[in-house]
């Protein structure tokens, strides 16, 4: 693994994702496709990373936390607007997949492999923006 942090944005996969957004080049609809139904498909590390860091950007949205200095140069507002509802259930439905255990994701297994303490410390602010999101 190369970046790896315990923040919505302190790894590759938030970063790739921000780059597309950025870039105008994240069609979430292939995002989608690739990482399954949003209920039942094991979840890839970089799929995870990048479905928590699309929770953040509709949080900004949504004024429940402050623009991070990594969202420069996107509008999260715009982006989240333009979101059907199916697409923003498939985001929490997915933040909810990355969180659920090491048989459904595996960033929440490569967490519990660095210890108990190291993954709560990651995946209580993430349970915390699902209820939020709900």
């Amino acid at each position: 693994m190369g970046t790896w942090g315990h923040g919505p944005f302190e790894n590759d996969g938030a970063g790739d994702l921000l780059a597309a957004l950025r870039d105008r080049h994240f069609d979430i609809d292939d995002f989608v496709q690739n990482t399954g139904d949003g209920c039942a498909d094991y979840l890839e590390a970089d799929d995870a990373q990048a479905a928590i860091a699309l929770a953040e950007v509709v949080a900004v949205a949504r004024g429940i936390v402050p623009a991070p200095p990594q969202l420069d140069g996107i509008d999260a507002a715009a982006y989240v607007a333009s979101l059907t509802p199916d697409q923003h259930a498939w985001i929490r439905a997915t933040l909810a997949r990355a969180i659920a255990d090491s048989d459904t994701s595996e960033l929440h297994e490569l967490w519990e492999e660095s210890g108990p303490e190291d993954l709560e410390v990651w995946r209580a602010p993430i349970a915390a923006r699902l209820q939020s999101l709900s």
